[in-house]
């Protein structure tokens, strides 16, 4: 019985997928910023969406840390090192508000100094932007 109802909410959801534009129902970006501005989810552009992957391409090797226990320190916790940048909080979009701060505490100077040192040549300026432009975007949730 389970099998038959979920292969109906399947058929069901295809259904509705393939006639909605059909029928006016026509879901695009107003949908998807009502949907999921609670979850502070900003949309990207195609050349966002193009630009993806190419951020995905730290090996967590920590050559970027190098050198970086000062700017940490003197950030009182706003910044942690370019490795969690690149592996962590550049990776979840509800959270860029406190993520770009942490970019602003090493700088671009500093980050176009550790991408050049970057064994799979990571462009670490370009995630910055990207963390930046969509923190913009972010729906305040009050916190700091």
């Amino acid at each position: 019985m389970e099998l038959l109802r979920a292969a109906l909410l399947l058929t069901w959801a295809m259904i509705r997928t393939l006639f909605a534009p059909l029928l006016g129902a026509r879901r695009g970006l107003a949908a998807f910023e009502k949907s999921y501005a609670a979850d502070r989810l900003p949309a990207i552009t195609p050349d966002e969406r193009r630009a993806l992957p190419a951020f995905g391409g730290c090996i967590a090797c920590g050559l970027c840390d190098v050198g970086e226990g000062a700017r940490a320190a003197a950030s009182g916790g706003t910044y942690a090192g370019v490795m969690d940048l690149m592996l962590a909080s550049s990776r979840s979009m509800p959270d860029f508000d406190v993520a770009a701060a942490s970019f602003d505490a090493v700088g671009d100077e500093r980050l176009a100094e550790l991408e050049s040192g970057c064994p799979t040549r990571v462009p670490m300026r370009a995630i910055a932007d990207f963390v930046r432009t969509k923190a913009r975007g972010i729906p305040s949730t009050g916190r700091s």
